[in-house]
């Protein structure tokens, strides 16, 4: 009989074993202090779940996590001060039957969500102060900063109870910032950090590429005036020339004779009958530009001369009239086309009054 009860414990003994290793795990964490968030290692089974903190009533799950249909997790709302409390959980199969029940003390299973609306700003007194706002307003959270420069080695603080930070003296390099929180020791420190905020970022990265630099983009701004000025001066002469406002006239280069200056002179003489323009190669506007635009009236001139008044040269000078008042004429035309009439053409004016009188 003794032997019976024996063999029957010892042959117990695995299925017991088999059963509690392959029971699934819960796993709970409080998010934010806002809620529960309890999942389970086994997903091949469709899990019903209820919890019940001490002195609590039990609840069945209000939300399940589902993957493919099947149930995961669990959340259910939370309240302050129950993390001190213990949580008893409870997953049961399909047909109802218990799965498996379970303990869990979340004092130290807290997880906050990241530090939002970071700003960077740089002070009078050559100091960049970082801020930014914890989610939860509480009194037991502490923040951790790290920063870098340039994509270097990240540097971190001692966390702090604080929602700001200052870096002294920052060089010329660009910054980047991130703080994460958690539940200080003084309120029953948290296992887990929050998440890592989006950076914020302040200064410039320098790279290899000296295009994204901004130092160069003075130098890039004045290359590319200059070259804009270029194309529009460009332009105007353009137009300036195609309305014949402005005339670009070549002057030819005059030979640099050098030593041999016999045979340039040879060549103007023997080639070019000694012609300069032609020996030169003007252009042919050059050419016309020299050249008188207007034509002279050709007058002949005669000396005149004061004859004595006798007798015997009386007769001549009367036989001779006409040629005194042709040749006066074309003085007197020749003459009207100046605008100031010369000192000459008075005195033969009165000359010759002077010897028609005696007439």
């Amino acid at each position: 009989m003794i032997l019976l009860l024996v063999g029957l414990f010892l042959g117990n003994i695995p299925s017991f074993a088999f059963s509690a290793s392959s029971q699934p795990k819960i796993n709970c964490l409080i998010i934010n202090l806002d809620y529960v968030n309890c999942t389970w290692t086994e997903h091949e089974h469709n899990y019903s779940f209820k919890s019940r903190f001490t002195h609590k009533e039990i609840l069945d799950c209000p939300t399940y996590l589902r993957i493919d249909g099947v149930n995961v997790g669990c959340v259910f709302p939370y309240e302050k001060p129950q993390r001190f409390n213990t949580l008893k959980t409870w997953l049961y199969s399909d047909n109802g039957g218990l799965v498996t029940e379970q303990e869990h003390n979340l004092k130290a299973y807290v997880k906050l969500y990241p530090p939002v609306n970071l700003s960077v700003v740089e002070k009078k007194d050559a100091e960049l102060w970082l801020y930014w706002n914890i989610t939860k307003n509480d009194s037991c959270i502490e923040s951790e900063v790290r920063h870098r420069t340039d994509n270097n080695a990240w540097k971190s603080t001692t966390p702090g109870h604080r929602t700001s930070f200052s870096l002294p003296f920052p060089s010329k390099k660009r910054y980047e910032f991130q703080v994460r929180a958690r539940i200080e020791s003084s309120c029953g420190e948290s296992k887990f950090w929050s998440d890592w905020s989006e950076p914020v970022y302040w200064g410039y990265l320098k790279t290899n590429n000296t295009s994204d630099d901004p130092g160069n983009m003075p130098l890039m701004s004045l290359v590319l005036c200059t070259a804009g000025a270029t194309v529009i001066l460009v332009i105007l002469s353009c137009l300036l020339v195609h309305n014949e406002r402005l005339r670009i006239i070549l002057i030819p280069v005059v030979p640099n004779a050098g030593r041999n200056v016999s045979n340039y002179l040879t060549a103007l003489f023997d080639n070019y009958d000694g012609n300069v323009e032609k020996w030169l190669s003007m252009p042919k506007d050059l050419e016309n530009g020299f050249k008188p635009n207007f034509t002279e009236r050709a007058c002949p001139v005669r000396e005149y001369r004061i004859v004595s008044q006798s007798s015997t040269d009386s007769e001549s000078i009367l036989s001779n009239p006409t040629d005194l008042s042709s040749d006066y004429q074309c003085m007197h035309s020749y003459s009207s086309a100046s605008t100031i009439p010369g000192s000459s053409e008075t005195i033969q004016t009165q000359d010759l009054s002077q010897v028609d009188n005696p007439v």
